[in-house]
């Protein structure tokens, strides 16, 4: 007997005891965490379900970190899609939580004897009649697609059915040191795996870039739904133990649909040997993938990096991932004390490069930071030509700071004929198509770029920008809202989505967009003013709130980042265009001055 009733919404039926969710009648797959998100959200719906109070209820007893339920929240609204009235079913509730705000219909025991309609003319099957059926439908699928297999493989070539390329995913390495402050250790050996694999016959092997696999960190879901939201056939996860000047890894390489453990190995080995270890690991899974390509090209040149470097260098890019001002500044930091030390290691510079790179336009002057980021990148490419971070990197340099277009096509490619797995080639790539006005191959890039890092809002974000300037305000509004669904406290996203309504006419939505853009911009968190609080993204907001009339308050946004902009860089070509937007032509024309100075993009 039925303890749970079947609940109706649009076209779903979703049966809370079976844990099935059925659209018209035919199964919807969907992993087991996310339909337990979704059965607690539809038994309260049209209530906001606190964050806290859904974690408790999804995962009970166990700790589990915020983003675990973003994504699963994240994967429904992919799932479900635009409810009978155009909205999402499900609405984020800013510092609360969640709320269903689609129209559900319970049906009770008596009437779950009677089909209920699907259609006007057709009958929608209960849950285990569906079951049933599927069952008979995926076992006549398998006969049929091994019967096409044997035909395949009779007729075939044997090297055309190997021609798909297969996704795997690097975990972030568990830290075995029972030391929190040892997390930038495994951390950055995470990292370092992802680059490397990405090199490694990347006509082949797509390798799931860092943001979207750091997110897994602490994770206590299992193989199959994290190779299910990541879209991988393969895992590979390990530990780490640093102590001192030694090292001891393990790793092991895992089939996500039946979790088979087709590689592992432990390795204990002096921190000088660590860079050898992570191509021997790189090699054992292509070994154990049997991919039949030629062998695969060594990418980095063979030189040892000192110890102490190597902690400095991987120190360094964990304060780089925090995002913030002061991070990037450790960073620059370390990544000197590291080259200090062992000035022969490309790896050093390029990283040196990419950091300086990165800190604009949030926290730097083009005009300061890109002759450094240049200088740093030449030295990366001098010690090592092969080494794709540093020639993407340059890529932006020419692109953003030098306008030279040539240089930065050629820069591009070499990045990405080295490492296509390159999020920051691909992305680099993007606005270099973007600027020359082919923005459907921009496009294509950056959809290349949610392939290979699904989950990260940055690639998101840079995205947004090749969408607006290709006149697909719709589609930038869309995209905006999945950048919020990853983060709903993000800023930029909303001031795209403000920009993108307002020149669709819609005024009254870009207003609502562009207030919490600059709610956004205008918050602190920790004391500390990370990317959401930017000048920039608030000269953004402005622009939209004026083109959506609301000049007394775009007038109020764009002087509080005219005021963080005394201590922050701005981008000044931005402030020109909410002057424009405000009427203010003198002024936008010394804003657009300074722009050309400072060589702002």
């Amino acid at each position: 007997m039925k303890t749970k009733p079947i609940y109706e919404f649009g076209d779903y039926r979703l049966d809370a005891d079976e844990r099935v969710l059925i659209r018209r009648g035919q199964n919807v797959p969907i992993p087991p965490k996310d339909i337990e998100t979704l059965v607690v959200l539809v038994e309260r719906a049209g209530h906001i379900v606190g964050k806290d109070e859904l974690l408790a209820k999804v995962w009970p007893g166990v700790f589990i970190e915020e983003n675990n339920l973003a994504r699963r929240i994240f994967n429904l609204r992919q799932v479900l899609g635009e409810g009978p009235d155009g909205r999402k079913y499900i609405e984020t509730v800013p510092k609360r939580g969640y709320r269903f705000v689609g129209s559900v219909r319970e049906q009770s025991d008596s009437q779950e004897s009677a089909p209920t309609p699907a259609t006007s003319d057709s009958p929608q099957p209960d849950a285990r009649a569906v079951r049933r059926k599927s069952i008979w439908t995926w076992a006549l699928a398998v006969v049929l697609v091994g019967a096409a297999i044997l035909l395949v493989h009779h007729f075939w070539p044997t090297r055309d059915s190997s021609s798909q390329k297969v996704m795997l995913a690097v975990l972030p390495f568990e830290n075995l040191s029972r030391d929190a402050s040892e997390d930038y250790f495994s951390d950055g050996l995470t990292e370092e795996m992802i680059a490397q694999l990405g090199q490694v016959q990347p006509s082949r092997l797509g390798v799931i870039a860092r943001t979207s696999a750091m997110r897994y960190k602490n994770s206590k879901e299992s193989i199959a739904q994290i190779g299910h939201e990541l879209g991988v056939n393969y895992l590979l996860e390990g530990s780490v133990r640093h102590a001192g000047l030694r090292v001891r890894i393990t790793a092991q390489l895992i089939q996500t649909n039946d979790q088979t453990h087709l590689w592992s190995e432990s390795y204990e080995t002096p921190l000088t040997d660590i860079l050898k270890i992570q191509r021997e690991i790189a090699e054992r899974i292509t070994q154990s993938l049997r991919l039949e390509l030629l062998p695969a090209r060594s990418h980095t040149t063979e030189v040892p990096i000192q110890p102490e470097a190597y902690r400095k260098y991987l120190l360094g890019l964990n304060e780089f991932r925090k995002g913030t001002g002061e991070g990037f500044q450790s960073a620059i930091r370390d990544f000197q004390d590291a080259i200090a030390i062992d000035p022969r290691s490309a790896r050093l510079y390029a990283a040196l490069a990419e950091v300086y790179s990165e800190s604009v336009p949030y926290y730097s002057s083009p005009s300061v930071a890109m002759p450094l980021a240049k200088q740093a990148a030449q030295k990366a490419i001098e010690l090592d030509p092969n080494l794709a971070s540093a020639h993407a990197t340059l890529g932006d340099i020419h692109l953003l700071f030098d306008w030279d277009w040539k240089a930065a096509e050629a820069e591009y490619r070499t990045a990405l004929e080295i490492n296509p797995n390159s999020s920051q080639a691909q992305l680099g790539y993007t606005d270099y198509l973007s600027t020359l006005g082919r923005h459907d191959e921009a496009i294509s890039h950056a959809e290349i770029v949610n392939h290979v890092d699904p989950l990260a809002l940055d690639s998101r974000n840079e995205a947004l920008w090749a969408y607006y300037f290709s006149g697909r305000l719709q589609e930038t509004v869309e995209q905006a809202r999945k950048a919020i669904e990853l983060e709903p406290e993000a800023g930029l996203p909303y001031a795209m989505m403000a920009l993108a309504a307002a020149d669709l006419g819609q005024r009254a939505e870009a207003a609502r967009a562009a207030e919490k853009a600059a709610q956004s911009g205008e918050s602190m968190r920790n004391n500390v003013c990370a990317t959401n609080c930017s000048p920039t993204i608030l000269a953004t907001a402005a622009s939209a709130l004026a083109r959506a009339g609301q000049h007394d308050r775009a007038k109020q946004v764009l002087e509080h980042a005219l005021e963080l902009a005394k201590t922050r860089y701005v981008c000044s070509f931005l402030v020109a265009a909410a002057y424009t937007d405000l009427g203010k032509t003198e002024q936008a024309f010394d804003s657009l001055d300074l722009a050309f100075r400072q060589r702002s993009t």
